[in-house]
C-alpha cells in the first residue's frame, strides 16, 4: 500500500508526475490540477491510491487529502473506473462534484471528457445518499479540516486499499478516531482494521 510519495519532482508530463523517493522514482497518474502544481525539481508531496489489476499496478496522485477521499467515492460508482474518475476531478474541483451531486445536475458532470449524461446520472444516483460521508473528509466539512480529517482520509485510504468498501472504510477510520484521536497513526490503523471486520 503506497499512500503517499514526498521528495523532489524529477518530470512532469501532461497526465503524470515522476517523483523520487529516497532514490526510487515513482511515476503516479495526476488531476491536471494537481499537476499544475509540480514543479520538476521542487520538493512535493502527493497523496496516492495504488490501483491493482492482473496485469498491472497503477498509482494515482492528488495535491489534497480531499481529493484523493472524492477520487474513491467515484470509483466506488460500478462504471466509473480510475481512469474517468481523475478526468472528472481534472475538470471539477471536490466542492464543483460534491455540488453537482447535491444538487441533482448530471448536465454539469457530464462536460467532463468520456462522462457521458447516464454515466453523470447514476454517479448522482449512487452518491447522493452518501453526500455525509463526503463532506466530513471533503472541502465542504469545514469543522473537519485539519489534521484530524487529514488522518481520517488517510485510515480510509488506507482501509480502500486493502480492498474494504469505501462507507465501511470511512466508518471504521471516524470511530478509530473517535476511541482515540491522539494514538499514532499505526496504532489507529490497527484499530480502524478491527472495526472494519
Amino acid at each position: 500500500m503506497i499512500s503517499l510519495l514526498s521528495g523532489p519532482v524529477l518530470a512532469v508530463t501532461s497526465t503524470s508526475a515522476i517523483i523520487d523517493c529516497a532514490g526510487v522514482g515513482y511515476e503516479a497518474l495526476c488531476t491536471t490540477r494537481t499537476l499544475a502544481t509540480l514543479t520538476s525539481g521542487q520538493p512535493a508531496r502527493v497523496f496516492t491510491v495504488l490501483n491493482v489489476r492482473e496485469d498491472a499496478l497503477t498509482l494515482f496522485g492528488f495535491a489534497t487529502v480531499e481529493e484523493r477521499s472524492f477520487f474513491n467515492q467515484l470509483t466506488s460508482v460500478s462504471g466509473v473506473g480510475p481512469k474517468l474518475a481523475l478526468s472528472l476531478l481534472s475538470s471539477f474541483s471536490p466542492a464543483e462534484v460534491q455540488q453537482a451531486i447535491s444538487l441533482n445536475q448530471p448536465a454539469t458532470l457530464a462536460r467532463a471528457s468520456g462522462v457521458g449524461k447516464r454515466m453523470a446520472e447514476k454517479i448522482i444516483v449512487e452518491l447522493k445518499d452518501k453526500l455525509g460521508k463526503i463532506t466530513e473528509f471533503g472541502p465542504l466539512g469545514v469543522a473537519a479540516q485539519g489534521a484530524v480529517a487529514m488522518q481520517a482520509a488517510d485510515l480510509a485510504s488506507a482501509l480502500i486499499n486493502l480492498g474494504y468498501q469505501p462507507k465501511i472504510a470511512e466508518s471504521a477510520a471516524t470511530e478509530a478516531l473517535k476511541a482515540n484521536p491522539s494514538a499514532p497513526f499505526e496504532e489507529l490503523f490497527r484499530l480502524a482494521l478491527r472495526k472494519a471486520a
